[in-house]
């Protein structure tokens, strides 16, 4: 238990951020990176030892997100940009390892709604650029999707697209508890109470 309570304690040093926002960033990005690595056995269990070994590829990405939280300590803005742009290029390689069958290009959802999230009003052509980004690219996907490294059976690919929409509202659920709790540290306290209306 000790263990674990300094790991954790590491963590949230790590991700911690004055700004409510970078905070976000940070704590989806050691999200993202932190499970990377387990990604493959996620995958085994969908569609067994055919996606060995194309599927550890899926790993590749993982140091990019874990290092975004010490970017974000010298460079606020650079680490807001290159979450959501990292974000979307696992999505497009994730989706050359898998197949756009397996509903891995799903993920650009998510980087679309990070970057509406992560940005002030000083920086909303920015925000609008990244959030823009992932539909971009969505359609660029459409009739020119990369050919998979490796060709799943329709039940695999079922199993897949299960997991990937599954995961995809994991992230959506926690971006919202994220943005609540940002938006509390956001909001200055109130002065005094208002009347009770009657």
């Amino acid at each position: 238990m000790t263990l674990y309570r300094r790991l954790s304690a590491r963590f949230r040093t790590y991700t911690e951020n004055p700004d409510p926002l970078v905070e976000i960033n940070n704590w989806v990005a050691m999200i993202v990176g932190t499970h990377l690595p387990f990604w493959p056995l996620y995958i085994l269990w969908c569609a067994g030892t055919q996606s060995l070994p194309t599927s550890l590829l899926t790993i590749c990405f993982s140091p990019i997100f874990l290092a975004i939280p010490a970017l974000s300590r010298r460079h606020p803005i650079a680490a807001r940009i290159v979450m959501p742009v990292a974000g979307i290029a696992n999505a497009v390689f994730t989706t050359w390892i898998l197949g756009a069958a397996s509903g891995a290009e799903l993920f650009l959802v998510p980087c679309a709604a990070l970057s509406a999230m992560i940005f002030r009003h000083e920086h909303r052509w920015l925000m609008a650029a990244l959030t823009t980004l992932p539909l971009l690219v969505w359609y660029a996907l459409l009739g020119h999707a990369p050919t998979p490294l490796h060709r799943y059976d329709p039940a695999s690919l079922h199993e897949l697209f299960i997991l990937n929409g599954f995961s995809i509202g994991i992230l959506l659920v926690i971006f919202g508890w994220f943005h609540t709790h940002a938006y509390r540290r956001l909001t200055p306290p109130a002065t005094g109470s208002a009347p009770h209306s009657r």
